[in-house]
C-alpha cells in the first residue's frame, strides 16, 4: 500500500489537533529516519511523499499510543483502490 503522507497529516491535524501531526512525528522520528524519512520531509510533505505498509504502520501505533485512535478504514479503502 502506498498512502501519501500529506493525506495522513492534513488529517491528523483536522480531526484531532493542529498539532497532532508534529506529536505522531516527534513520537516516531527514529524509526521514521530509520526508513530514509527526514525531519523537512516529514514535517512539510508534498503531494507525492508516500507512505508504505511499515511507515504506517508506526503512523498507526503512534496514533493509537498518543491518542487512542484509529485512521479511518473508509479513507484507506479509498486510497488502496
Amino acid at each position: 500500500m502506498k498512502i501519501k503522507i500529506l493525506l495522513l497529516k492534513t488529517w491528523s491535524n483536522k480531526t484531532i489537533t493542529p498539532l497532532a501531526w508534529q506529536r505522531i512525528v516527534i513520537k516516531s522520528l527514529n524509526e521514521f529516519r530509520s526508513m530514509g524519512h527526514d525531519l523537512s520531509t516529514l514535517e512539510e510533505p508534498n503531494n507525492e511523499v508516500t507512505f508504505g505498509d511499515r511507515e504506517y504502520d508506526v503512523f498507526a501505533k503512534a496514533l493509537k499510543d498518543l491518542y487512542d485512535l484509529k485512521f479511518p478504514e473508509e479513507i484507506l479503502e479509498k486510497v488502496r483502490g
